[in-house]
């Protein structure tokens, strides 16, 4: 009974080593197809990249960028959340969001934001300067 546990062990840390390994190949390939303009490309290996490691929380934010160049608002800000889930203290992404919150006109939301961004950095930072002048334009 020893043998069998020890070979099921074993096989299952061989195949999360093997899956890490292909989700970090999916990840660097989605970069390289995002920095060479190969937009679809990329697309579906960060996508591939968040089903093998649904924490990615890279993937999901160039999946987020990749939107918000496609203008594809919504969508963008579905992955920034996602994103922020994992990462709730990421300055980025909180800007990011809000922004997505202001320019959708719904001012609670935004201000949810701007508070997250005052807890992260009571000294100030340029993130929240710059979430703040939004609402000054």
């Amino acid at each position: 009974m020893t043998k069998l546990a020890t070979f099921i062990v074993f096989n299952f840390l061989i195949l999360n080593t093997y899956v890490y390994a292909n989700n970090n190949e999916y990840f660097i390939d989605g970069v390289s197809f995002y920095n060479e303009g190969k937009i679809n490309e990329a697309i579906f290996l960060f996508e591939k990249s968040v089903v093998f490691n649904p924490k990615d929380t890279e993937s999901y934010i160039y999946l987020g960028y990749i939107n918000k160049d496609l203008e594809e608002l919504d969508k963008a800000n579905h992955y920034f959340l996602i994103a922020l889930t994992l990462q709730p203290d990421n300055l980025e992404l909180n800007y990011l969001v809000g922004e997505y919150f202001y320019n959708a006109n719904n001012k609670e939301s935004y201000s949810e934001y701007i508070y997250n961004l005052e807890v992260l950095c009571p000294d100030g930072c340029d993130y929240l300067d710059q979430i703040k002048k939004l609402d000054k334009n």
